[in-house]
C-alpha cells in the first residue's frame, strides 16, 4: 500500500513539473513572438529616444542683453583690446583672422548663445623685437587680459570646460567637433576651457573668448551687428545665359559641414536650375563638385562626388530625366581663388553645371 501511494505521489509530482515546465516555455514562446512581432520601426524609434534622451543638444538660445549693465568705461576702437605689453598679434600664425561678418558662439555653464557680427580672432605670442629670450609667460597674458576686461566693465560668464555630454553640440564625429570649433571658438576648447566675457555699452555688445596654454594665448572678438543680405537671387535665365556664353556656370550651394546635405537656404537654387532645363528640353549637363583644401585630399574628393550626386538626385526628384544629367567630384584639384583665404577658400566651394 505505501509502494501504491508513492508512485502516485511521484506520478502527481513529474506531471506537475511537467506542466510548469510547459507553462514556461509557452510563456517564453509567447513573449518571444511579442517581441519579435513588435515592428522595426517602433523598434529602432524606442532606441533613438533613449539615445537622444542621453545625448540631446543645448539648444543656441538668444542671450538677454537686458541682464548686463551698460559700462560707462571708454573702451577704446574697436577691436577693444591689445596684447599685454611684450606681446604680440602672429600675424602668421592660422588661428589669427579677420571678418566683415561671422559669428563666435558663447557659453555661460549651461546654455549656448550665437553672437553674430565683426569678429576678431589674435593668436598672442612674446615680442621678438622686445623679448627674443623670454619665453611664454602665460600668467602674465592671463592677469593682464583678464584685469584689463574686468576694468572696462565686461562682465566673466564662464570660466570652465564645456561639458562632455554637450559636445554633441559641436557634432557626431570628433572631426566635426573640431571644425565647429575651429570655425565658432579660439583655442581648444574640444578638451580645455576657453573664458567666456560679455561686455554692453550705450551703443555696443561686444563678446570676448580668452584661451591660453602654456605655448600661446588666443582672444576672439565679436562686435554683434545685424546681418545684412547681399546676395541677389540667382535665376534660371541668368544660369541657362551663362552656360551659353562660357559653356558653364559656378554656383555656390550649401552644404552641412564636411556633408552631401544640401542645406533648406539653397534649395532656392536647385529651383531655378530646374526651371532652367525643363525650358531647354534639350540641355544635357555635367554636375561637378569642388572643395576647398581643408582635410585631406581623398576625403575631398569622395566629399566632392557626394556633393555633385546629391544635386543630381535633387534634380531627379523635381521630375528631371537622369539621363539628362552626370556628376563627378575634382576635390580641391581645380581651384579658382586662394586657398589661404576664408573668402578664397568660399569660392572654391563650388558646384559647376557645364554643358555636354
Amino acid at each position: 500500500m505505501t509502494k501504491v501511494i508513492w508512485v502516485i505521489c511521484l506520478s502527481l509530482l513529474l506531471t506537475n513539473c511537467k506542466n510548469n515546465t510547459g507553462e514556461t516555455e509557452e510563456k517564453e514562446r509567447i513573449q518571444t513572438e511579442e517581441e519579435t512581432s513588435i515592428p522595426n520601426s517602433e523598434t529602432t524609434e524606442t532606441v533613438e529616444v533613449i539615445k537622444n534622451t542621453e545625448t540631446e543638444k543645448q539648444p543656441i538660445k538668444e542671450f538677454n542683453w537686458n541682464d548686463i549693465s551698460i559700462t560707462n568705461q571708454d573702451i577704446g576702437d574697436y577691436p577693444y583690446i591689445t596684447p599685454p605689453k611684450g606681446m604680440e598679434v602672429s600675424e602668421s600664425s592660422s588661428a589669427t583672422k579677420s571678418y566683415d561678418f561671422h559669428k563666435l558662439e558663447m557659453f555661460d555653464g549651461t546654455s549656448f548663445f550665437a553672437f553674430e557680427g565683426r569678429v576678431e580672432k589674435m593668436s598672442i605670442k612674446m615680442s621678438l623685437k622686445d623679448n627674443s629670450d623670454q619665453d611664454w609667460n602665460q600668467y602674465l597674458f592671463d592677469k593682464s587680459v583678464s584685469e584689463y576686461l574686468a576694468s572696462i566693465g565686461a562682465k566673466l560668464i564662464s570660466d570652465q570646460k564645456i561639458p562632455e555630454e554637450l559636445m554633441v553640440n559641436f557634432g557626431d564625429t570628433p572631426n566635426e567637433r573640431y571644425a565647429h570649433m575651429h570655425d565658432f571658438y579660439i583655442g581648444d576648447v574640444v578638451n580645455d576651457k576657453v573664458r567666456m566675457y560679455v561686455l554692453r555699452t550705450q551703443s555696443q555688445k561686444i563678446g570676448f573668448q580668452v584661451y591660453s596654454n602654456t605655448a600661446t594665448g588666443e582672444i576672439g572678438i565679436v562686435e554683434v551687428k545685424d546681418f545684412e543680405q547681399t546676395i541677389e537671387k540667382i535665376t534660371a535665365s541668368e544660369i541657362k545665359e551663362e552656360i551659353e556664353k562660357n559653356g558653364f556656370v559656378a554656383l555656390h550651394i550649401n552644404f552641412d559641414t564636411g556633408k552631401s546635405r544640401i542645406k533648406t537656404d539653397s534649395y532656392s537654387i536647385i529651383d531655378e536650375i530646374v526651371k532652367m532645363l525643363k525650358n531647354s528640353p534639350d540641355l544635357k549637363i555635367s554636375i561637378e563638385g569642388h572643395t576647398d583644401d581643408v582635410g585631406d585630399d581623398s576625403s575631398n574628393l569622395k566629399l566632392s562626388k557626394n556633393r555633385a550626386r546629391a544635386v543630381l538626385m535633387a534634380l531627379t526628384d523635381e521630375g528631371i530625366e537622369e539621363s539628362r544629367l552626370s556628376s563627378e567630384g575634382f576635390g580641391e584639384t581645380k581651384p579658382v581663388s586662394d586657398n589661404t583665404t576664408e573668402d578664397g577658400k568660399a569660392q572654391n566651394r563650388r558646384v559647376e553645371l557645364r554643358k555636354q
